[in-house]
This record gives C-alpha cells, structure tokens and sequence, in this order.
C-alpha cells in the first residue's frame, strides 16, 4: 500500500470532520456571541479599582474556557470510544487553560473575534502580569495565527487533540489533593486521542502535502510547548503576588467548567 492511499480520507472520515465543524460552530462559535450579553468584550466604564479588575479578569478566563468545555463535551458524546462520563470529563477539563490561544486564534481565523483578548483590557492585565510576560504572549499567540493555514478544520482538531492529553497544564501545588489527582489515565482517552491525531495527519496531508505538514505540525508542538513555559510562568507570577497566592485560589475557586 502507498503512502496515498495509507493517509487517504475515508467517507467516514470526512463525516467526522463535517461534524467537528458543526459542533465548534454551535458550541463554540455561537456561545461565545451570546456571552456577549453578559461578558461584554468592551468592558463597561467603572470606576478603577481592584476588587473590579479582578472580577473582570475572572469573567474574561470564564468567557474563553467556557466554549472550549462546551465543544469538548459535545465531541466526547459522538465519539466512537465513549468517552461519556463526568469521570473522563474531570481528566480533561484542566487542560483548557492551556488551550486559550490556539481556540483564540481560531475564533479570530473565523471572523468571530476582532481583536486580541486582552486589547481592552490593559490595566487590569497589567495589574496582575508584568509586561515581559504579556510580549511573550502576544509573540507566541502571533505565531499560533500565522503558523496554521486558514483552514475549517486543522485548529479544530487541534484543540480536540490537545484536550485529550490528560494532565498538560503546569503543576500546581495544592492544599488538598483528590485521590483522582493520583489515578492512571483511563485509557480510552489515549485511544480516542490516537483516533484523532491519525485523522489530522491524514488531513494535513491531504490539505497541505507530506513535506510541508511535518513541518506545520513540528512547529505547532514546539510552540505550544512554549506557551506551556509561558503558562508555568504566568502562574509562578501570580502566586508570587504580594496576596501569597490568594489571587490564584480565588480564581479557581470562582471559575467552574
């Protein structure tokens, strides 16, 4: 067998693409214009003061992760591995952090999003980040927009991909651990995430050819593992606030997916 028809799409295949951009575009795209009614983008002229910034920063890392949950927990119910219970849903909701700016720039890819998240929010960012920290994200959030081609399906698999990679945010040290922080990794999750990776590959080749889809995906995963440096950073700062971490618990405590 070539290498054609090893990575050619079947009709089963194609369903499954048809019906991941189906599910991003009712649980994803649409849930995130209809939060605009209560999570505007632009924020609201209030008076400039801390306990508002930060509810404000809380409510836009609600607003972002909250759509991602959505669209995962719909691909977990057609997923040929049933992937169904709250059990596997707890595995993986830890990860949507880390998956922020590549379904940022898929929303903004999609015309859903004009501008950067934090573009009108500033002050509150740079009261709790510095702005070193804040270039490194614009810089890797940048690449991430350019890197992939403007393409219906290869971010979305994408972040069906990354969210089925159980325990890839950065560790954090807890005051109280559950005993499910500690269980192996059913492994159904690496099946089903297998199952994915096999269809992008064979998309990405037929999209973009063998040569330039080693390269795309090789540069994709070194700059996501360098937003997962930026991720570990960004936490170590907060922690290290004059608060002694009181800001990370707070958020959360407060951010529920």
């Amino acid at each position: 067998m070539d290498l054609l028809s090893q990575s050619s799409l079947s009709f089963h295949d194609w369903n499954l693409l048809t019906n991941i951009r189906n599910a991003y575009e009712k649980y994803c795209v649409q849930k995130f214009i209809e939060s605009h009614e209560i999570i505007p983008l632009i924020p609201p002229k209030q008076p400039y003061r801390s306990r508002i910034k930060l509810q404000r920063l809380i409510d836009l890392k609600y607003k972002y992760t909250i759509i991602i949950a959505s669209f995962i927990k719909r691909i977990l119910l057609f997923d040929t591995f049933q992937l169904t219970s709250e059990n596997h849903y707890h595995y993986l909701k830890d990860n949507f952090q880390c998956i922020l700016p590549v379904n940022t720039c898929e929303l903004m890819k999609s015309n859903v999003l004009e501008f950067l998240p934090w573009e009108h929010d500033q002050l509150a960012i740079q009261s709790i980040l510095s702005e070193e920290i804040m270039q490194r994200a614009e810089k890797i959030f940048n690449v991430f927009h350019t890197l992939l081609p403007n393409d219906p399906i290869i971010t979305k698999l994408w972040i069906i991909i990354l969210a089925l990679s159980p325990r890839i945010s950065p560790l954090i040290k807890k005051d109280k651990y559950n005993s499910i922080d500690f269980d192996p990794i059913p492994k159904n999750l690496f099946s089903s995430q297998n199952y994915y990776l096999t269809i992008l590959w064979k998309y990405v080749i037929y999209r973009l050819g063998y040569n330039d889809a080693i390269r795309c995906s090789v540069r994709f995963i070194q700059t996501f593992l360098q937003r997962q440096i930026l991720e570990s950073d960004m936490i170590e700062s907060i922690q290290n606030r004059d608060d002694h971490g009181q800001l990370l618990q707070f958020m959360q405590v407060h951010l529920k997916i």
